[in-house]
């Protein structure tokens, strides 16, 4: 559970049963936010991704910038480009980051950098293992939501090969040191697009913040170490908009934001983290679940009057985050 230097929950989610279920989605439905352990990731998993994504950000831009992003939401993100947060005075967050999508039959949708074709089957390994524990945490939240005869509702709608806006990313933070209150900000404030997101994040190298749904203050969420040599430090999970959308709010989209701690707006030292941005197969309609803890919320979310598919959900936000047309 959550304690006064952590606000965020910790489960373990190494076993699919009813008491695991029912603890996840307690803090899916308040903080919106859960430390995930069990996640059958591995340190070595985790050093070797984090080492894979720093040689490529240390590439000369030129050999970044061969797969550029475009309105597909796949490719390389220069310095500036994205902007989360649209009202902040701020144009564009000062990060960089590489977008693979979803593999289907052993095949990415999209080219990539000459350094990512020579490591493809890292890349896609890493995908597969998110992908993995996705399905597990859907399946662990359709029991905890008590889907009617039909726990895997959620993940059978979320199946590996179809084709879906699913996301992984490679993100860098290049160190700065900066005073203005604004300027401390990495990535603007926002939720998240899709049904969940999965975050690794290295020690020392912190600077999430949540806007707690309970205190509605900007809560800093800590680096939790691995509880043993083997076992990766627990990864961070929230729900995103789509799956809030869904469950008529029940399961929460906390807004979050990336941010320079003092310690590190001292140093000007860099961050890296590792995003997986779980989204349900492009034709999958946001119909109501047929959940009864779901049914019980009047008046919100998905309902049978005006359905979108998860595709048509997502691009709505991607135009509003880059601009795109819709």
């Amino acid at each position: 559970m959550a304690d006064t230097e952590n606000p965020v929950a910790v489960v373990d989610v190494s076993e699919i049963n009813q008491a695991t279920a029912d603890r996840l989605v307690e803090a899916a439905s308040t903080l919106g936010f859960v430390f995930i352990e069990g996640s059958a990731f591995t340190q070595k998993d985790v050093d070797e991704a984090f080492d894979l994504s720093k040689r490529f950000f240390e590439l000369p831009v030129e050999q970044k910038n061969q797969v550029p992003i475009d309105e597909s939401n796949y490719g390389y993100s220069a310095m500036n480009v994205e902007n989360l947060d649209p009202d902040s005075h701020v144009k564009g967050d000062p990060k960089e980051a590489f977008n693979f999508g979803q593999f289907q039959n052993g095949e990415l949708p999209h080219k990539v950098p000459d350094f990512f074709q020579q490591n493809i089957d890292q890349v896609q390994a890493l995908q597969s293992k998110c992908h993995q524990l996705s399905i597990r945490l859907l399946k662990l939240l359709g029991m905890g939501l008590k889907i009617e005869n039909d726990p895997d509702w959620f993940a059978d709608r979320h199946r590996p090969d179809a084709k879906s806006e699913s996301i992984l990313r490679f993100l860098y933070y290049p160190g700065q040191k900066k005073t203005d209150p604004q300027e401390v900000i990495r990535a603007g404030a926002h939720t998240d697009y899709g049904t969940l997101t999965l975050l690794f994040q290295k020690k020392d190298q912190d600077g999430l913040e949540i806007l707690s749904p309970v205190t509605k203050k900007w809560t800093p969420v800590p680096f939790l170490p691995a509880k043993d040599s083997q076992s990766c430090p627990p990864l961070i999970v929230n729900i995103a908009d789509l799956l809030s959308f869904w469950t008529a709010g029940v399961l929460k989209s906390a807004i979050h934001r990336v941010k320079f701690p003092p310690r590190v707006q001292q140093t000007g030292q860099d961050r890296y983290s590792i995003v997986y941005f779980c989204h349900p197969e492009n034709t999958t309609l946001l119909e109501p679940v047929p959940s009864p803890i779901v049914s019980a919320v009047k008046g919100r979310g998905a309902n049978n009057s005006d359905l979108l598919t998860a595709k048509q959900h997502l691009d709505k936000r991607l135009a509003a985050t880059y601009g795109w047309k819709y």
